[in-house]
């Protein structure tokens, strides 16, 4: 079935309040648990089936599995589209033995094909040059992601996350509200225009030129930039210079010195992160910075 939820994703979880030794347990006269131990507004959020811990919440965070969540998305997808004809594939990622939850659902039928403009002189060649829709959910159980439903593009032949500089199409949620997200039939509308505005988008990137030294100059001032407190002088990361100034080669030779090929640089960088950390949470970090490179002083001067 298009739509199936991998079983990783079906666990319960248990509350277990916590507490702390009172003084009548340390000095030996407790007459019970009771008053041994003094409840605090803080609970463990543990995993039935293996009893591992997941978070440590206070009493209004709501458990809300992540079954459910895609469970419910599942639905509005098959009041908008029919699923035995439609081209869907998914793929469920459990993080952290369960901490965090990402769920990807894409939508074949709905590609752009971006060889069509490569009679305007473009290095587009190849049946993969394509975008499709992405539709995908967020949750975690240890508090670091918000229930999130976004709708986003994936360009086929690299799996780079194609990043808007605008998530107007996004639905959020804290654990912490006692409404349920809600997500209907007009967001997913929304996310399939908002899929055809970007290709539209990449091709005006395909008709802008640019140089290397426009380039270097916009990660130096974004992507690559660091912070350095009661300085004058501009501090570059040179780790990640060097990551986009590599994957600058690769893609200018892909598709020429454009814009589009500098957008390709910056989601590759944010799609597949070379880093010691958790690749889940690096690459969602990098494509809140390629988001807002895209609003920069530096990305309207080459865009104009």
């Amino acid at each position: 079935m298009s739509l199936e939820i991998s079983k990783d994703v079906y666990f319960d979880c248990d509350r277990k309040q916590l507490s702390y030794e009172s003084k009548a347990f340390e000095e030996c006269n407790a007459e019970d648990l009771d008053e041994a131990y003094i409840p605090v507004n803080r609970y463990a959020i543990v995993r039935r089936d293996n009893g591992n811990l997941l978070g440590i919440h206070s009493d209004d965070y709501i458990i809300r599995p992540y079954s459910k969540l895609a469970e419910s998305v599942n639905e509005v997808v098959r009041e908008c589209v029919d699923v035995d004809k439609y081209h869907i594939t998914t793929k469920d990622q459990v993080y952290e033995d369960g901490k965090k939850y990402r769920r990807d659902i894409n939508f074949w039928d709905d590609s752009i094909d971006l060889e069509n403009y490569g009679k305007n002189g473009m290095h587009i060649t190849g049946k993969d040059e394509r975008i499709i829709p992405q539709l995908r959910i967020y949750s975690s159980l240890d508090g670091r992601w918000g229930q999130q439903i976004m709708w986003s593009s994936v360009y086929v032949v690299c799996l780079n996350g194609m990043v808007r500089p605008d998530w107007t199409f996004v639905v959020y949620n804290k654990h912490n509200k006692r409404k349920d997200i809600t997500w209907g039939i007009e967001d997913f509308k929304s996310g399939l225009v908002a899929h055809k505005e970007l290709g539209e988008d990449l091709f005006k990137m395909m008709q802008k030129k640019v140089t290397n030294e426009d380039v270097s100059h916009l990660f130096k001032k974004t992507l690559a930039s660091e912070y350095a407190r009661n300085s004058l002088v501009d501090h570059t990361k040179a780790n990640v210079m060097k990551d986009l100034n590599n994957s600058w080669e690769k893609y200018e030779r892909r598709y020429g010195p454009t814009l589009f090929a500098v957008y390709q640089t910056a989601t590759d960088w944010s799609s597949h992160p070379v880093t010691k950390g958790a690749l889940h949470n690096v690459s969602r970090k990098r494509e809140k910075e390629v988001a807002e490179m895209m609003t920069s002083s530096e990305w309207r001067a080459l865009a104009a």
